[in-house]
């Protein structure tokens, strides 16, 4: 019997301390987001309009790398993407010949205008309705260098607002780490999924370790 109140007992307090991350985490979404407009959003990059994509060429380093490179043929991809997605316009650019560069003039689109926003040194987003947190789904403790108890709280969310159409497409999973939909799917906001790190406490409370992560994917 007693083997069996510990259970519900740790259920409860396990159950009490969920229902305050969940509280922690909206509250802090919803600050970073008082139009309700910007919960989920999309990188492009650092980019002025009208913009002609280009190719850079560097030196790479033992590993075979330029990060210069690397974010020039990232916003290339994006632009293109996002072209596809109705947000930008797309132009061939062509030579003084008149001959095909292999590269685009883009510009902003009426519907791009709308969606546009700017994140942490002037990066381009595509931003959308608020992020309501539904339930914690995971939570995994790991001990850091710094000898801190990490937390990594997964949870469960849904999108409330409008929703545009282009915000549903399955392109969008090319951008990020995480996979939005299955295959060619169209990506439901009703069954969104996202994490928040915290740090346990000696008296086993939680403290936000790096602030309320934004649900922005391509950072």
């Amino acid at each position: 019997m007693k083997k069996y109140l510990l259970i519900i007992t740790l259920l409860f307090l396990s159950g009490c301390e969920n229902n305050q991350i969940k509280t922690v985490i909206q509250q802090g979404l919803d600050s970073q987001n008082p139009t309700g407009e910007t919960g989920i959003c999309f990188t492009v990059g650092e980019v002025d309009y009208p913009y002609t994509s280009h190719e850079v060429t560097g030196e790479l380093d033992e590993r075979g790398y330029n990060r210069f490179i690397v974010r020039n043929n990232t916003l290339n991809k994006r632009l293109a993407l996002f072209s596809q997605l109705g947000l930008l316009s797309e132009q061939p650019a062509v030579d003084k010949d008149g001959k095909p560069t292999g590269f685009y003039h883009y510009d902003l689109t009426e519907l791009g205008e709308k969606y546009r926003y700017f994140y942490h040194n002037n990066k381009q987003i595509f931003c959308f309705g608020r992020v309501i947190v539904d339930s914690i789904a995971s939570k995994q403790e790991s001990l850091t260098s710094l000898d801190k108890m990490l937390v990594n709280v997964g949870y469960k969310f849904h999108v409330e607002g409008e929703i545009p159409e282009w915000a549903k497409s399955p392109l969008l999973n090319s951008i990020g780490m995480m996979k939005l939909s299955k295959n060619s799917d169209s990506i439901d906001w009703n069954d969104g999924y996202s994490s928040q790190f915290f740090f346990r406490q000696k008296d086993n409370s939680l403290e936000i370790a790096i602030g309320i992560i934004p649900n922005i994917y391509g950072t």
